[in-house]
């Protein structure tokens, strides 16, 4: 019998939880403006003492995404830290370049706007696929790009063996109202040709040990991950064997009632069972609504 419980709001579980662990992305912003009322969750948990972490499969540093936070309308003083998966990432590039002790080559498929995540690093970027150490990956290079457009960069990378580094397991994200291919599709594509990929970010234990770090004092069965994918956010909450909540407004947006901000329960049992990836609770947006 399927256990996830459809709720109305935070307000319904929010004394069962001391640390929040939000998702950004399909939760908090669509990459474009705030979803309604998420200022409100945010300060109502603030003033019960909670601890909340931002963790988000953007392939940026944090001081980015708090920069980027503001803009839209979050101030810094209502969550406690950002942990993102392109800070884990340059974390594990650094550790990578200390073991070799030189300087490595790499090829990044990625947008200009990721190029701060090579900052403070000792690399040598190339755009000769037969030179370099390795791949780092963050994302397509335009909003717009399909899978089709990186086959041969792909097939000719995986010919000379070359590691690639994927700094968003993501595979799409909502912006705005369209959805845009992530660096995890075309991760997926290179492994299924033979290729080597390093994750960092949701799911993968890495970016949920650097979070554990840094709480002072922790029990797992007090801590809610909060996100709306299924795949990372809810896959991540169950390898980690912590509670979870999956908002449904995301990119799973399918499973909801047309014209009606209600979760069709019945579409929402398909796709869970169909995954094998179970949320403890589900909820259509992330909002308070007092019991």
């Amino acid at each position: 019998m399927l256990k996830t419980k459809i709720i109305r709001g935070i307000s319904e579980i929010v004394d069962f939880y001391e640390v929040y662990f939000i998702d950004l992305w399909g939760v908090i912003h669509n990459g474009v403006k705030l979803f309604p009322g998420v200022n409100d969750v945010l300060k109502v948990l603030k003033k019960k003492k909670k601890t909340v972490f931002f963790i988000t499969n953007a392939p940026r540093r944090a001081t980015i995404i708090s920069k980027q936070l503001k803009e839209l309308g979050i101030d810094n003083n209502v969550y406690d830290r950002i942990v993102s998966s392109g800070e884990i990432t340059w974390y594990f590039l650094e550790q990578k370049i200390k073991k070799t002790k030189k300087k490595l080559r790499f090829y990044h498929i990625g947008p200009p706007r990721d190029d701060h995540l090579k900052h403070g690093l000792n690399f040598e970027e190339s755009k000769n696929l037969e030179e370099v150490d390795l791949i780092i990956n963050t994302g397509p290079w335009g909003d717009n790009d399909k899978l089709e457009n990186y086959v041969d960069i792909l097939d000719c990378a995986n010919k000379y063996s070359i590691p690639m580094i994927c700094s968003n397991p993501d595979k799409t994200v909502i912006r705005g109202d369209n959805f845009m291919i992530c660096a995890g599709m075309l991760a997926e594509y290179y492994e299924n040709i033979g290729g080597s990929v390093e994750y960092y970010g949701k799911p993968y234990s890495e970016i949920y040990n650097y979070c554990f770090q840094h709480l002072s004092d922790f029990d797992k069965k007090k801590i809610l991950f909060i996100g709306d994918s299924l795949d990372n956010d809810i896959k991540g909450a169950n390898i980690q064997k912590c509670d979870s909540l999956l908002i449904t407004n995301g990119i799973h947006r399918d499973i909801n009632k047309t014209n009606d901000n209600e979760i069709d329960k019945i579409k929402m049992i398909e796709l869970l069972k169909g995954k094998k990836i179970f949320p403890n609770y589900a909820s259509f947006n992330f909002c308070y609504i007092d019991k």
